[in-house]
This record gives structure tokens, C-alpha cells and sequence, in this order.
């Protein structure tokens, strides 16, 4: 479920977008943003709801898919180029 957020995050963040009318860069980097949710915001929430440590591991996991999903976003894309009039 936590990779899950990320990815949808991400396919959501660029296809809003493009559909309403952004360029290519545009919807590039709100895809990108939106696939780095917050997990730290989470873990504060977790922290400060509930006292076992348990419910914190949810968010501790969505930090490492949050870094990946965004950072692999972010290298793929870097080699696709964008047409100059976008």
C-alpha cells in the first residue's frame, strides 16, 4: 500500500496536468511532488496519536519508497527530452 501511494502520486501528479492543459514541465515536476508525499508529516502524526512504536514503521517505510519513486522520476526523465515549444 505504500508503494502504491507513491506510484498512483506520481501517475495522478503528471496526467492532472497534461489534461488540463500544463506543458511538459510542468506536469513533469508536479508528478514528482506529488509522488514525494510527506512521510515524515505521517511519522509526527504517528508519534503524537499513538503510543505504540509500531504505528510509526508505515511511515518510517513510505521515507524510503517516497526517495525512490521521486528520485527515479527524476533520472528517467532527465533522459526523455522535452520539445522546445513546451
Amino acid at each position: 500500500p505504500v508503494l502504491l501511494l507513491h506510484l498512483l502520486g506520481g501517475i495522478v501528479g503528471y496526467w492532472l496536468p497534461k489534461l488540463t492543459g500544463f506543458g511538459e514541465v510542468k506536469s513533469r515536476t508536479m508528478a514528482i511532488e506529488t509522488s514525494m508525499k510527506s512521510s515524515a508529516f505521517g511519522f509526527l502524526l504517528a508519534k503524537l496519536h499513538f503510543g505504540d512504536y509500531i504505528a510509526r514503521v508505515p511511515s518510517a517505510v513510505s521515507v524510503v519508497w517516497m526517495a525512490l519513486t521521486g528520485s527515479l522520476l527524476a533520472v528517467v526523465w532527465r533522459y526523455i527530452p522535452v520539445k522546445e515549444d513546451e
